[in-house]
């Protein structure tokens, strides 16, 4: 999950969308460096999905499934 996280982070960053998702995910990952509680990782885990998902509608060759396919893989392994 964290991986995958830190891949849609940087997506998102690339592509300058949901700064605030953003920085909730930087912070849920050094939460998770500190506390090993993958909650949060989850949650962002689902709200990336869903932001990079609505992204990919209007901009379909910006977004890779693959991205999409391994979040929502991550989110449903909880």
């Amino acid at each position: 999950m964290e991986k995958v996280l830190i891949e849609a982070k940087d997506k998102l960053t690339q592509l300058g969308i949901e700064e605030q998702l953003v920085s909730e995910i930087e912070w849920c990952l050094g939460s998770y460096a500190h506390d090993h509680n993958p909650e949060g990782l989850f949650v962002k885990g689902a709200e990336a999905q869903k932001a990079l998902e609505k992204f990919k509608k209007g901009n379909p060759r910006k977004v890779s499934k693959k991205l999409i396919d391994d979040l929502t893989k991550a989110v449903k392994s909880k």
